[in-house]
């Protein structure tokens, strides 16, 4: 299996009083980088790839903290800002493993199960992609309409054409698909507001009839890192937050 791990986003979402990149946002005295690679580092990948910017790989040393992290990480630079997570992930390509698995985890976000479960229930089901899903309507959010047998019919980018949000992980089979899929998106210009996403290759996929399925995972087991107040919540005791609600 190879991991993709993006974590070359714009400032969008970072707070005013520094600017750190969001990766590097700490909740429970860990950074959300340290946490999402420590989840991906249990899985049986052949190789871990981190696409980061430039920028802040220069100022904020982020290869060597990978590094720390998990063994022989392949570090890809992102000199610029690109036109969204599915041409981030498109840099990869060269490196992904047509015929094997392929596992993208977007970096600005964390979920509270173990990934290499949610894969191996993928493959069991005989699955060509998959994706974690959690109740939500906010706009914010990509989401997946789903048919009566729990197969993904649609997915939709800041739209809630139902009420399963994805939660930034897309399971692959074959990596080959993801990149067959990504690029047909951009030829047919599936853009939202100038952006290409990774959720609506499952659109292309769905055309060749492939099977897509999810794994549902409850709210509180999703936490998005994209403004101060996920922020504040996470770092507030359990207590304070229950008292909160």
């Amino acid at each position: 299996m190879r991991v993709l791990i993006l974590a070359a986003g714009d400032q969008q979402g970072e707070f005013e009083d520094n600017d750190y990149p969001l990766c590097l946002t700490e909740f429970d005295g860990t950074t959300l980088l340290e946490s999402i690679a420590r989840k991906c580092a249990l899985l049986p990948a052949s190789e871990w790839i981190f696409a980061m910017r430039e920028k802040d790989v220069r100022r904020y040393h982020l290869d060597n903290i990978v590094r720390q992290l998990v063994p022989r990480p392949r570090i890809l630079i992102v000199r610029d800002n690109t036109r969204g997570a599915a041409c981030t992930a498109l840099l990869a390509a060269g490196s992904i493993d047509n015929a094997g698995e392929l596992l993208i985890v977007s970096a600005n976000e964390v979920v509270d199960v173990d990934l290499s479960q949610v894969a191996e229930s993928f493959r069991q089901r005989g699955l060509d992609a998959g994706t974690i899903v959690f109740p939500s309507v906010h706009p914010r959010y990509s989401y997946v309409k789903l048919d009566p047998q729990g197969f993904v019919l649609e997915a939709a980018e800041k739209n809630p054409i139902s009420s399963d949000a994805m939660a930034g992980i897309h399971w692959f089979a074959h990596g080959r698909d993801f990149v067959r899929a990504a690029m047909q998106t951009i030829r047919k210009d599936a853009s939202v507001d100038g952006s290409y996403y990774v959720s609506p290759t499952f659109n292309e996929m769905v055309l060749e009839q492939a099977l897509i399925g999810v794994r549902r995972i409850e709210s509180r087991q999703y936490h998005p890192l994209k403004n101060r107040r996920n922020v504040r919540s996470m770092t507030q005791p359990a207590n304070l937050r229950s008292a909160a609600r």
